[in-house]
């Protein structure tokens, strides 16, 4: 069983003066992808379902991926969410928990971004939108201190499990930072399972703390965005 992660920040239009484009892919370009891979014959699974597969309490469509969405801009809801919500795609979604409601403030030379209030998390987890932690500050984890890097961990998932009425077991490693010694650490604090970049593929025997994901480009056309899986050896045909 093979396992593509896809990685998204924002999906919006390209305004002028944003500093890293590359956290951008236009509503079209999304839509095209997502049925993109609906037409090759892939299905979209949640973190939850593909815990419970390694677990062996549940079966998968024999082509699964997984959709995720950095930081919790409010993008997602109003451009994201209605193309997944149509085609019947639930995401995961990873808060930084000292920011909900407020902006990226961890991108200092970048154009605040406004980020999902607590009031819409639960409305879109009530829709079907998984959420999950993405530390309580934005920290690279593996270049903080240890003990630094454990309260952005554990804190973090209690104060968004508080927020969302239910146990936070996901996690994704701000700027894709993480070692050997951060995923222990997010092991110790109850998380089931975590998500980086470096862009390969995932089978049943990957540590479920060290997920790999591949993130789609600004601009990036239906070809290549095949082209780019299928390097990856995501895509088999």
């Amino acid at each position: 069983m093979k396992l593509p992660i896809l990685m998204y920040h924002k999906i919006d239009e390209l305004r002028p003066g944003v500093r890293y484009p590359g956290n951008y892919v236009t509503p079209r370009e999304f839509a095209a992808q997502m049925d993109a891979l609906t037409m090759w014959g892939y299905r979209a699974i949640t973190l939850e379902q593909w815990l419970d597969y390694r677990d062996g309490v549940t079966r998968l469509p024999a082509k699964p991926f997984i959709v995720t969405f950095d930081d919790g801009y409010t993008c997602f809801d109003r451009n994201a969410w209605p193309i997944l919500k149509a085609r019947g795609i639930r995401p995961s979604v990873f808060l930084v928990a000292s920011q909900i409601g407020g902006t990226n403030a961890w991108d200092k030379d970048e154009q605040p971004e406004p980020l999902l209030t607590a009031t819409r998390i639960r409305s879109l987890q009530s829709e079907g939108v998984h959420f999950g932690s993405h530390s309580v500050n934005h920290v690279a984890l593996a270049r903080a201190g240890a003990r630094q890097a454990m309260r952005e961990l554990a804190d973090s998932r209690s104060q968004i499990s508080n927020l969302l009425g239910r146990s936070c077991d996901t996690l994704a490693y701000p700027f894709s930072n993480q070692s050997r010694d951060v995923r222990a650490m997010a092991r110790d604090a109850g998380y089931r399972a975590a998500v980086r970049g470096k862009g390969r593929m995932n089978r049943r025997g990957t540590d479920p703390l060290g997920l790999y994901r591949i993130k789609p480009d600004l601009g990036m056309s239906i070809d290549q965005f095949k082209s780019v899986l299928f390097k990856a050896r995501y895509l088999k045909w």
